[in-house]
């Protein structure tokens, strides 16, 4: 019955906020890392509906090179009864297409706003990173 816990509907992820700030270059012989983190929340805001808010941050080492952030939220259709009978109901969201999707969404954000860094462009990978 898990499949019709959400309804079809258009996918249309909303930007929250940006972070970026370009702070210093690097020196030549600089090794830089690059890892993603993300926070993920899940909340049911209405009985038919829940929102996704998820943020990307990558973290750069070293710290001083970069700040970069991006959040975005989805509103997800669900039906209400289904969703409440799940064991986990926010797992379940969690590995939904919508939020891949969303993801999709923030890793091409990313990807666009590091297009002309002295590091870019930063392609994240599609998927939650924790």
């Amino acid at each position: 019955m898990s499949e019709n816990i959400i309804k079809p509907h258009l996918v249309k992820p909303m930007l929250e906020k940006i972070v970026f700030e370009k702070l210093q270059l690097p020196n030549a012989s600089t090794m830089i890392n690059i890892k993603p983190e993300d926070t993920i929340d899940v909340k049911k805001i209405a009985e038919d509906v829940v929102r996704v808010t998820m943020e990307r941050r990558l973290e750069v080492s070293p710290a001083n090179i970069m700040k970069l952030s991006v959040s975005m939220s989805i509103d997800i259709p669900v039906d209400g009864i289904e969703f409440g009978k799940l064991a986990d109901p926010k797992e379940y969201i969690r590995a939904s297409q919508p939020v891949r999707i969303l993801i999709s969404y923030i890793s091409n954000m990313i990807t666009n706003l590091t297009m002309n860094t002295i590091l870019g462009p930063i392609i994240t990978p599609p998927n939650i990173q924790e």
